[in-house]
């Protein structure tokens, strides 16, 4: 009898580690390779979508100032708000701060799939924060 709990605790530990490895490998984050190849040419502008059902919308313009891989940042959000920010690639990790409150935001990055340089930006490598289709 006491074999059988073994048993059963023993699968049971094994099929709910399985379900949370597999809902965690479901996103295919950028490598830092592929995070740098992405932001690589020139000055960038992306429009994003974030909020719910993508309500909120705006334009960011990343430009190479200070590296290869960082530099000042404007976020137009509406037709009147500008915000003066910096951005920044750290490995995988994209860094953004608008504003000069607060400490920068980190997102990992995802490929959409069937679209050419769109992303969706998880912040913290966790919660679904925007997406971006850059040009």
């Amino acid at each position: 009898m006491k074999s059988l709990k073994t048993f059963i605790t023993a699968t049971s530990i094994a099929l709910l580690t399985s379900g949370v490895m597999a809902q965690a490998g479901d996103k295919k984050f950028m490598s830092a390779a592929e995070v740098k190849k992405a932001f690589a040419k020139g000055s960038i502008t992306c429009s994003w979508k974030a909020g719910k059902k993508g309500k909120d919308k705006g334009t960011d313009f990343y430009y190479k100032d200070e590296t290869a891989t960082s530099g000042n940042a404007d976020r137009n959000i509406g037709k009147s708000t500008t915000l003066g920010g910096k951005w920044k690639i750290s490995g995988d990790m994209l860094s953004l701060q608008f504003g000069v409150v607060g400490e920068p935001q980190m997102y990992k990055l995802v490929k959409v799939k069937g679209e050419k340089k769109s992303y969706t930006a998880y912040l913290n490598g966790k919660k679904k924060k925007m997406t971006f289709k850059c040009k």
